[in-house]
């Protein structure tokens, strides 16, 4: 059953996700030595954790400098009575939180409903446990056309969404193959009034869960 919220195209809430924390190797905690030799000739040796040297790689790289040259840079901001592998630890996690919360910000419900609103065609977010979570105004007119039973409420109250693939198996396939689409049919029933089409499918680029943005094809 699919419930619309007065005055928007959200259908549902999404419930909060239960992530399992990471498992922790006892590698990982072990702080591992590497000197460090910056332009000058400088020579520093410094002891930090395997995920912190992962961070400062991927700085780095962002950065299109070496380890060595951000170190130097780093250390050269640092307080007389400041410990460099101290600051470079705050250093990495920050610019961390700081990439997640753009990625976040990117991924979010908001921006995702954004990309379904654009779509000229009708268009669907659909979620793991095979409800409807958004969709625009081209698919509520193509339910007007092809289902006709008065106003929206009445419309969608007792409307039925099924795709031919199992949406579980459909996800598993598309993260298989990243960048790719799956078509398949689909089938909108409401009481006896029932219509079937073609769905292009393609995993939403959310982070809060695992959905199906779906782009109908053909009804």
């Amino acid at each position: 059953m699919l419930i619309v919220k007065p005055g928007s195209n959200a259908l549902t809430e999404l419930e909060p996700i239960d992530e399992p924390l990471p498992a922790i190797g006892a590698d990982e905690i072990e702080p591992r030595f590497r000197a460090v030799v910056g332009r000058g000739g400088e020579r520093r040796g410094i002891r930090l954790e395997r995920i912190y040297w992962d961070g400062l790689g991927r700085m780095s790289s962002a950065g299109k400098m070496s380890t060595a040259d951000l170190v130097h840079h780093t250390a050269s901001q640092m307080p007389e009575s400041g410990n460099l592998a101290s600051l470079l630890r705050v250093l990495s996690f920050k610019w961390a939180l700081r990439r997640l919360d753009t990625v976040e910000d990117a991924s979010s419900l908001a921006n995702v409903n954004a990309i379904i609103q654009a779509s000229p065609s009708p268009t669907i977010l659909l979620t793991q446990e095979k409800k409807i979570q958004l969709f625009n105004d081209p698919f509520l007119t193509m339910l007007r056309q092809r289902l006709p039973l008065g106003d929206t409420a009445q419309l969608t109250k007792s409307l039925r969404f099924s795709i031919d693939t199992q949406i579980d198996e459909a996800i598993a396939t598309l993260y298989r193959n990243r960048g790719k689409t799956l078509n398949t049919g689909f089938t909108i029933a409401v009481g006896s009034q029932s219509m079937k089409g073609q769905i292009n499918l393609a995993l939403a680029p959310t982070h809060e869960k695992s959905m199906l943005i779906g782009y109908i094809s053909r009804y």
